[in-house]
């Protein structure tokens, strides 16, 4: 038992981390592409989950995202992985007249990549 006890008490802690409508957003012909501003070493980061999700209400693309990441360790490489979120653009009949909302700045959908 002492032996289970003293590796517990090495364990590296765990820390979860969630990244609600931060980062940027582009929308291409895939549809929508978000980047949270994280970056993920391969040693120490683990990408839980990572969606978005986009509605058309009068005119405005609310677009939101949400990114969990686990960590576990100190001594992390200094490798970044790029955390993003993909999500379906709905069916906009006239691109001109939307406009995109997310993380409390809207634009024209066609300057979706400003924010």
């Amino acid at each position: 038992m002492i032996t289970f006890l003293s590796l517990l008490a090495c364990a590296p802690e765990v820390t979860t981390r969630t990244l609600t409508d931060e980062g940027s957003v582009c929308v291409d012909d895939g549809g929508i592409v978000v980047t949270f501003p994280d970056c993920l070493s391969s040693s120490c980061d683990t990408l839980l989950s990572a969606e978005c999700s986009a509605t058309l209400v009068d005119g405005v693309l609310e677009v939101h995202a949400e990114a969990v990441i686990e960590s576990q360790g100190n001594e992390c490489t200094t490798d970044c992985g790029l955390v993003q979120a993909t999500c379906e653009l709905p069916l906009v009949e006239d691109p001109e007249t939307v406009s995109l909302s997310y993380a409390g700045d809207t634009v024209p959908l066609d300057e979706a990549c400003a924010i």
